[in-house]
């Protein structure tokens, strides 16, 4: 990273699974520090996912983000609130919308999944195989117990009356590849749609994105695009980007955010959010002692 020319940033916000999290799903112990050093000195932190809020706190409770004003933005920019509950930005779909989605999915090879409080709702739960890579694989399982959810059957989600942040499906990858542009085609005009992994693909509300979200975070602690930072590795963190100066692909990030973004890192494996907020404290001690208190 370019260390001359990166400020310190008030606001910074980190996509989780591949940019804050390595491979095994951890944020690391570096990570950790360099993070709550960042918070100790005035910034304040947004995780932004596609994952549900309640797959967010454990992790925002490891980085101590409560007592610093933190911020989640979870189902893909459908939902922003503080850490004390404040809701900055909420748009879930309707029932009429969830209902007819979810009729609609009924004729393709996919698992849907909402979550509901506490509860990930599946139709069955003993429907809960991919393939993936070759191998049969219990999605379901992996969803509800990375996010912290407990298991409950619905008999038909369709007929629920549920308003969700979003309709989460899975699937064997080849197969959600063939089927997408089928699955979405007759929601293109009025609802989001997009894949969130090789194995997932989700609906949202239309407008609903991590950008959104974001500018109304930005909008509503007082943060202009110059003192906002954003982290990334994936096509739906692209969004984001748009509001903010600092603009950081992770090492492992995909090629359209790596051509996107104004500066590189290391990958999530490599510790590459310790290197930027390294080359933040390297300036910050090389200003004179007059300048330090600027942001």
């Amino acid at each position: 990273m370019n260390q001359t020319t990166i400020p310190i940033p008030r606001l910074m916000v980190m996509d989780m699974d591949g940019t804050l999290l390595n491979s095994r799903k951890e944020i690391t112990p570096e990570t950790a520090a360099a993070l709550r050093r960042l918070q100790d000195r005035g910034t304040r932190l947004v995780l932004a996912s596609g994952r549900p809020e309640r797959g967010l706190t454990r992790f925002a409770r490891q980085l101590d983000m409560k007592r610093h004003g933190g911020i989640l933005i979870s189902s893909n920019g459908a939902l922003a609130r503080t850490l004390d509950g404040r809701t900055l930005y909420s748009n879930a779909l309707t029932r009429e919308d969830t209902r007819k989605v979810l009729k609609h999915l009924k004729q393709f090879d996919v698992i849907p999944m909402i979550a509901d409080g506490e509860f990930m709702l599946v139709e069955n739960v003993y429907n809960c195989m991919i393939e993936l890579d070759g191998r049969p694989w219990n999605v379901v399982e992996y969803e509800a117990h990375s996010n912290g959810f407990l298991l409950r059957e619905v008999r038909d989600l369709s007929e629920a009356g549920l308003a969700p942040e979003k309709i989460l499906t899975a699937g064997t990858p080849a197969y959600l590849r063939q089927v997408s542009e089928k699955m979405r085609a007759p929601f293109c005009d009025s609802l989001d749609s997009m894949f969130t992994g090789p194995f997932y693909y989700e609906f949202t509300a239309s407008g609903s994105n991590k950008g959104t979200a974001l500018k109304a975070v930005m909008e509503a602690c007082g943060v202009s695009s110059s003192q906002t930072a954003v982290f990334g590795d994936a096509e739906n963190d692209l969004p984001m980007f748009a509001h903010a100066a600092i603009t950081v692909a992770m090492g492992n990030a995909t090629e359209p955010v790596r051509n996107q973004a104004r500066y590189i890192t290391a990958s999530n494996d490599e510790d590459g959010i310790v290197r930027a907020v390294e080359s933040w404290e390297k300036i910050r001690e090389q200003q004179p002692a007059s300048d330090s208190g600027k942001r």
